[in-house]
């Protein structure tokens, strides 16, 4: 493990009715080198737990993921 990250583990819930799942697997491929993402389906959600989480973006990551998943979800 990289010595700028920490093993604070994030939560992010996507409901099922708002957001793609597709759009939610592109987002953790572009986001991949900046975390460990895991994704579980959890009834009406999807959830993805990001854990080792590079410090120098650990305050942006969730709005800045969450966006991408937004945008991701509008193309298609």
């Amino acid at each position: 493990m990289e010595k700028n990250r920490k093993n604070k583990v994030m939560l992010i819930s996507f409901n099922k009715k708002l957001y793609k799942l597709k759009a939610i697997k592109l987002a953790i491929k572009e986001y991949r080198n900046l975390a460990n993402f895991n994704l579980k389906q959890k009834g009406n959600y999807i959830q993805v737990e990001l854990k080792d989480i590079d410090k120098e973006v650990k305050q942006v990551i969730k709005d800045e993921f969450c966006n991408y998943v937004l945008f991701r979800s509008k193309e298609n």
